[in-house]
């Protein structure tokens, strides 16, 4: 990932001050700060240097100028600081440049939709709450319909769309591969690493299951393996969980296969069922438990995914 300047004070946390560094003469770099807000803690000191200054008397002898550390911080930033030096005691220390290791990089998905989006907007709220930490990039949004509230959504933020339309009077399994060739002739051209399906309602076939295998995230409105596969989409689920007297119901996020929600799950959230449910009551509920777990599944893809890659 790329260095980034930044030249902005931080706070450094009170009885932090690495004492190896101070042993040798050093100003006691930070091993815990705040910048921007967020406590930042570090895991390892890789390297320490100094700039030189020539004296200002013309005597020709040079001074040092900054101690620049250079460190790792625990949640995946290589970060260069250095002290302010004004002969004040109160001088700061400075965040000069920062960058993400590989091992921490986000990573760049499309999301695919059929619908309205709240889940879509559930994973744009979380990534604009805190860019710094976001472990993820949307970088597009796919809709196999015209004229979905999710495209919408995605405009307002600036986000690229794309239509992966089934073809007029396609039969349907020759149409869900036309879609699927189409979202990955798009996932391809937009570089993308990865595909959350935030309610589509296509499914897969063809070489896109193979060409992004462990990639493609899935998020379906029931505790699976239970009322999951064809025709358990919507209100459909939700009425199956009320007609089978179940006591609690959820969302789960898995990794997509060849199988209709048949891959390895990644997490749940449970809700209960109530006395009087309706499915819209139900559906309800468990729409705000998917808007949490969508946001946590992709970010366990994403250490899944950084997990095989060697850090810097």
């Amino acid at each position: 990932m790329a260095e980034r300047l930044v030249s902005e004070p931080v706070t450094a946390v009170p009885g932090t001050h690495n004492a190896s560094s101070m042993a040798s003469g050093e100003p006691g770099v930070p091993m815990a700060f705040v910048w921007r807000g967020r406590e930042y803690r570090v895991s390892r000191v890789l390297s320490s240097d100094k700039t030189l200054r020539p004296c200002r008397n013309g005597s020709g002898e040079s001074y040092v100028d900054k101690h620049l550390h250079t460190v790792e911080t625990e949640s995946g930033e290589i970060m260069t600081l250095y002290r302010k030096r004004t002969g004040s005691a109160s001088d700061s220390w400075i965040l000069y440049t920062t960058r993400m290791t590989k091992a921490r990089a986000p990573i760049r998905i499309a999301v695919l939709v059929s619908g309205g989006g709240s889940n879509l907007q559930a994973l744009i709220d979380a990534a604009e709450r805190d860019r710094e930490a976001a472990r993820y990039e949307i970088a597009l949004v796919v809709a196999d319909r015209e004229g979905t509230g999710a495209v919408e959504r995605a405009g307002r933020h600036g986000i690229p769309t794309a239509l992966a339309l089934p073809p007029a009077g396609m039969p349907r399994p020759q149409a869900r591969e036309a879609v699927s060739n189409e979202v990955l002739r798009l996932a391809r051209q937009a570089d993308v690493e990865a595909l959350v399906l935030a309610g589509f309602l296509t499914i897969f076939s063809g070489e896109l299951i193979d060409a992004f295998s462990g990639r493609i995230v899935n998020i379906h409105p029931a505790l699976l393996p239970k009322f999951g596969g064809k025709g358990m989409w919507g209100h459909h689920v939700h009425e199956a969980v009320l007609a089978a007297g179940e006591s609690e119901s959820g969302c789960t996020v898995h990794l997509v296969d060849a199988g209709c929600d048949t891959g390895p799950v990644l997490l749940q959230k449970r809700v209960p069922v109530l006395p009087g449910d309706t499915a819209d009551s139900l559906a309800a509920r468990v729409l705000l438990a998917e808007h949490r777990a969508i946001v946590e599944g992709v970010n366990a893809l994403h250490d899944l995914l950084r997990a095989e890659r060697p850090a810097d």
